[in-house]
């Protein structure tokens, strides 16, 4: 007899701004800010299994956040095959793509009969309970550019978006920054949300994409998580008339019409925004 399969795709979510709101309840916490999704992320096949493992581009991996999102979801063993064409601690919501991925397809895979709502709600959860992330659920929920105007999960949390084509995005990524870390530095923390309150109120002012990545680089430069490459190759791509920021929380740099500026400093990848959502496959 054939065991099902189920399969879903969830993609990157590259945050720019981002203004963090802790509470209590994970589901009615997160963060406000806006961000992109890219057509790249995590495409995740879930089937029942002896016991729950989890794999991430073959290997066996600890990936609290999924792990955490599926204990919500169901008590029954599966096997979790996440494969990942981004970078993993660079600041494109990974753990929040293989979560919100591996929710959909478990949906499937047991006939759970469950919506969108709880499917991205547990991996939210999960997401912030981890601290692993705080709103990259939220955008990979509803693909494009979300703008996240109140914290909390999808379909909780007050979103709007900003209308865009398939524009493409290159980056480049030199280290990672561990989000947990940087969440948990209350110094920190007061510094990124009167930065994003100030930065978000200007993007509000004009929603563009443009609007968005100048926002976003200013946001980036207000907090200091720069590294001195990060800041060389924005400065590069701005000097060739495109558009750069760092990518949060990630040692990475992503931009539009970067004109060849940042292969100067290594492998240069690109994606497209991706309007679509996380959905099955």
């Amino acid at each position: 007899m054939q065991h099902k399969i189920g399969k879903a795709f969830a993609p990157a979510h590259i945050s720019g701004i981002f203004i963090i709101d802790i509470k209590k309840d994970p589901a009615l916490s997160g963060s406000m800010g806006c961000g992109v999704c890219l057509k790249d992320g995590a495409v995740t096949e879930v089937r029942p299994a002896r016991e729950t493992i989890i794999r991430i581009n073959g290997a066996v991996s600890q990936a609290p956040t999924t792990l955490s999102a599926i204990g919500l979801l169901t008590p029954e063993p599966v096997l979790i095959d996440t494969t990942l064409d981004i970078p993993i601690g660079a600041g494109f919501g990974t753990s929040g793509a293989g979560a919100l991925s591996a929710a959909i397809a478990l949906n499937e895979v047991l006939s759970m009969d469950l919506t969108l709502k709880d499917l991205a709600g547990a991996a939210h959860c999960a997401e912030v309970t981890n601290r692993t992330g705080l709103g990259d659920v939220t955008g990979m929920t509803f693909g494009g550019m979300v703008i996240r105007k109140k914290a909390g999960a999808p379909f909780l949390g007050v979103i709007d978006k900003i209308p865009c084509t398939d524009t493409a995005v290159s980056w480049i990524s030199f280290n990672e920054i561990s989000t947990k870390s940087v969440l948990a530095d209350e110094t920190r923390k007061k510094s990124i949300n009167k930065a994003g309150k100030s930065r978000l109120k200007d993007l509000l002012n004009k929603p563009t994409l443009e609007n968005f990545m100048i926002q976003s680089a200013s946001f980036a430069k207000d907090i200091e998580l720069m590294s001195p490459r990060v800041k060389d190759a924005i400065e590069a791509v701005e000097a060739a008339g495109g558009f750069a920021s760092q990518a949060m929380l990630g040692d990475t740099v992503f931009a539009i019409n970067d004109n060849g500026a940042l292969m100067e400093f290594g492998n240069v990848y690109e994606s497209r925004i991706s309007n679509a959502g996380a959905h099955l496959l």
